[in-house]
């Protein structure tokens, strides 16, 4: 178990869920997953020298932010980032819902995420 049980993303990336909730009806959990893939699908990589996170918007626990694609999630972020410590996979999970979040907020609706 790579990941906390508990954990917060940006406040930027929660206001950009809620847009995506407004204007889609996904609820933030669901958002945060397409924001990771999405991020990760992009080529996005964290760098802990170089990229801040923050961790002050919404907390979750894991189970609720990952539902059923909690593996997965954790072994993408091990084959991406072979040696972090469980702190610096935390903060690369936020990092990519952070970036995945800005490219999908704007989407308005579920059709449409197949452009993102």
């Amino acid at each position: 178990m790579m990941l906390p049980n508990k954990m917060k993303i940006s406040e930027r990336a929660t206001n950009a869920l809620r847009r995506l909730q407004s204007n889609t009806g996904l609820t933030a959990n669901i958002g945060a997953r397409l924001a990771f893939f999405t991020s990760l699908e992009r080529g996005f990589r964290f760098d802990p020298e170089t990229d801040s996170v923050e961790h002050t918007g919404r907390e979750l626990d894991k189970h609720t932010w990952l539902g059923d694609h909690g593996i997965i999630t954790e072994q993408l972020l091990k084959e991406a980032y072979p040696s972090f410590t469980k702190q610096q996979f935390h903060d690369a999970w936020v990092a990519h819902v952070d970036d995945g979040s800005k490219r999908i907020e704007t989407v308005k609706n579920l059709t449409a995420l197949s452009d993102t």
